[in-house]
């Protein structure tokens, strides 16, 4: 058997879940996946701001992206969805997305939650819940 040596392992500490609350986020990687022909935006979000922020653990949250499948109800839905997060996070994407433009990009006052996941575990993550869109005048 072959010796590995583990610099740092004895120093590794594990992050937790950030207390509920509002909190500002920054995206730190964006990329499409599929699933069973389904395709998504993977998001990793890190919390950042005043205080010992290293201590959370990194926020995933998934966009799913409309499908040849998708009636149109719940293509619209997908798309609001989308909506939501890219005008929270300031990203335009008006004539299209590329996933890169979306890292760095950074938002406040992001409420964030907390589930237990997976469930019956007892482990906790946060689940980002984006702004609605702004109501539109009559």
């Amino acid at each position: 058997m072959s010796f590995i040596e583990l610099p740092g392992l004895a120093d590794v500490k594990e992050k937790y879940a950030a207390a509920e609350g509002l909190y500002d986020l920054c995206i730190t990687s964006a990329k499409v996946t599929e699933k069973e022909g389904k395709h998504n935006i993977q998001t990793i979000l890190t919390i950042e701001g005043p205080g010992d922020v290293s201590t959370y653990a990194n926020v995933f949250h998934y966009l799913s992206l409309p499908g040849g499948d998708d009636d149109a109800d719940k293509k619209a839905t997908k798309l609001l969805f989308l909506a939501r997060f890219l005008g929270q996070f300031g990203i335009d994407a008006s004539s299209g997305l590329e996933t890169e433009q979306m890292v760095g990009s950074r938002a406040s006052a992001c409420k964030l939650t907390q589930e237990e996941y997976p469930e019956g575990s007892g482990l906790t993550n946060n689940k980002f819940s984006p702004n609605q869109l702004p109501k539109e005048e009559a």
